[in-house]
């Protein structure tokens, strides 16, 4: 009786490929961001040494995040996904400020408010 199933469930099996954004869990937050650039007067003396340890410079995965969410979470924006690696000062405890390395035109183009994915 299995041996007669086989034809038919492998290839549903071998296509069928998972969603990965269903493989986690996750909560929204409505929240404000903007952008800055790895550079000492937007940061401080050390701009590529983010609040994690993490050299930053060269990269634009990474975002500072509110501080009650922990290093290393993911976090999706307007279909992007970031790596909080940075940290946002207490008093900005809902919003979350994507790296932009250099690029200066950044900052403006993803500021605003976002429905934020926090992945577990």
């Amino acid at each position: 009786m299995i041996n007669a199933l086989i034809p038919f469930v492998l290839p549903l099996a071998l296509t069928t490929s998972p969603d990965t954004h269903n493989l986690h869990s996750y909560y929204q937050v409505r929240a404000y961001v903007t952008g800055y650039n790895t550079v000492a007067a937007q940061t401080d003396a050390t701009p590529c040494i983010a609040a994690s340890g993490a050299n930053i410079c060269g990269r634009r995965d990474t975002i500072a995040c509110p501080p009650h969410i922990r290093f290393g979470t993911v976090v999706e924006i307007r279909g992007t996904t970031y790596v909080c690696e940075d940290r946002m000062a207490h008093k900005f405890h809902r919003r979350f400020d994507i790296s932009c390395d250099r690029d200066e035109d950044c900052p403006y183009q993803v500021t605003g408010w976002a429905t934020i994915r926090v992945y577990h």
